[in-house]
């Protein structure tokens, strides 16, 4: 596929993106409001939810199954690799794409919805949802950041126990804090707050009734748990009335209605895969605040200057502890002023939808134009060294022109010369899977048996592409030519 058409592609993908998350994004967004403005129990479709297309598992899940396919069809060493340069690849997107967001932050604030300002967080979630996508539009990258290929395995194995460390010690957190909160705990037994509770669940459709508990050690209401089986909502041992009641209610099952809790753990995982980047620890708890942000934004849509004073003064009475998997009422000190702001004078925003729509066109057409590598040097150590030492080139063309059809046509001198210098050329590794599949200018292929494996051999003045027949594309490994290639030796050796 020549670079027109993965253009076109790409651009036809970006439409495609942009229009899809613009859709579901208003289609929610509107929703939302209806509710809040009228009560109105009824949807178009049986979902329950209000999550914007895909939650943030699709995430996981997807370079999950892409690993595992990579490990079944071409063994540990590639679906090593081709980990790495997807967790190299989001890295590079995550740092870049959410500095931007960050810098913009305020001025969107001031411009629109609290909900948008959250969906935009999510946006990497949307581009990677179907990895085959990127396959057929693979271009190489326009900056390649290079690695001292001398300390990737050390550097390889620290980012490892550190991705480790940080999940794990979120998952403590997350048992700890739900063990030392739920210890005490008992139901909520006033009638009148049981038949609210009751009564705002129905109203958001929820199927599984969520427990209502009071605790010693809740010092603000929230919502704890990842499943909406072990879901149940926490209240602190204070009097509220019951307008407060239902304030609070509705915040937190706008947390529950958009799966919240799923996307604390992409914010996980980004810290998890960032986890020796400051930015990302620091775009974690500004995502986590637009969060809390569109949930205000919602709970008094449409609401009087009363109501909203009664909570605004509930966010300041509440000061809470959000650890582990749970939403929480209360507001950080960094977050306060914002919520307040958004509560009592909210001002005029747009929905946000075009922009969604404009971002994530963006960031799909823009995608791997900056990569990272590990690996370079020569193409026999970068591509070759892994088949062995034995190599004779079967058959060889330059621009389509066939100069040998198999090795009885060729001399064992050519071909060793051949390889030679094929093998000498200065190459730095781009991607696994990936094969240079059309080309302008000079072209050279060449079969060359390496022992039990055959090998496919594509070569351009940019481009040099490896791929073992047997094993199909998904162990192909693709590079980037460091130096000039002389084509005028080329020539006059085949001749």
């Amino acid at each position: 596929m020549n670079l027109v058409l993965i253009w076109g592609y790409r651009l036809f993908v970006a439409v495609l993106l942009g229009g899809g998350i613009a859709y579901a994004f208003h289609r929610e967004w509107s929703y939302e409001q209806q509710v809040a403005l009228t009560g109105c129990t009824s949807r178009d479709s049986s979902a329950r939810s209000t999550v914007v297309w895909l939650t943030p598992w699709s995430l996981p899940i997807v370079v999950a199954v892409l690993w595992l396919i990579t490990l079944i069809y071409a063994g540990p060493a590639v679906g090593a690799a081709v980990l790495t340069e997807f967790s190299l690849q989001l890295m590079v997107l995550l740092t870049f794409y959410f500095g931007a967001l960050m810098l913009l932050l305020p001025l969107l604030r001031r411009k629109i919805s609290a909900r948008a300002c959250a969906t935009l967080w999510l946006l990497p979630v949307f581009l990677y949802y179907n990895l085959t996508v990127w396959r057929m539009s693979y271009l190489p990258p326009l900056v390649v950041l290079r690695v001292p290929s001398g300390v990737v395995p050390m550097l390889l194995g620290l980012w490892a126990a550190g991705f480790v460390a940080v999940v794990l010690w979120h998952m403590f957190s997350h048992f700890r804090f739900r063990r030392a909160l739920l210890r005490d705990a008992r139901p909520v037994e006033e009638p009148d707050v049981v038949n609210l509770w009751w009564e705002e669940q129905r109203q958001v459709l929820l199927k599984r009734h969520i427990p209502l508990l009071t605790s010693p050690a809740a010092t603000s209401p929230l919502t704890i748990g990842l499943f909406h089986s072990t879901m149940c909502l926490v209240l602190p041992e204070r009097a509220y009335t019951l307008d407060q009641y239902r304030l609070i209610f509705r915040h937190e099952l706008r947390h529950v209605q958009r799966r919240d809790v799923d996307t604390k753990c992409f914010y996980i995982l980004c810290k998890a895969l960032c986890w020796f980047n400051p930015l990302m620890w620091l775009a974690a708890r500004r995502a986590s605040a637009d969060l809390e942000l569109s949930c205000d934004e919602m709970v008094v849509y449409g609401a009087d200057d009363q109501t909203r004073r009664e909570y605004a003064s509930l966010l300041l009475e509440s000061a809470g502890d959000d650890r582990g998997l749970s939403t929480c009422l209360s507001a950080s000190a960094s977050s306060l002023l914002h919520r307040l702001r958004g509560v009592v004078s909210p001002g005029e925003h747009t929905s946000g939808t075009k922009l969604l729509a404009l971002m994530m066109a963006i960031l799909v057409l823009c995608s791997g134009l900056v990569g990272v590598s590990g690996s370079y040097g020569t193409l026999g150590e970068v591509a070759l060294a892994s088949y062995g030492p034995d190599y004779r080139v079967s058959s060889v063309s330059i621009d389509g022109r066939t100069r040998y059809h198999s090795q009885r046509d060729m001399d064992p001198q050519i071909s060793g010369t051949l390889l030679d210098y094929l093998s000498a050329l200065p190459v730095t590794k781009l991607a696994t899977g990936q094969t240079i599949s059309d080309s302008e200018g000079s072209h050279l292929s060449a079969f060359v048996s390496a022992g039990d494996a055959y090998l496919f051999l594509n070569l351009t003045d940019q481009l040099c592409s490896v791929q073992d027949v047997n094993s199909d594309q998904i162990s192909a490994v693709l590079c980037r030519v460091d130096g000039p290639v002389d084509w005028d030796y080329l020539e006059s050796l085949l001749e």
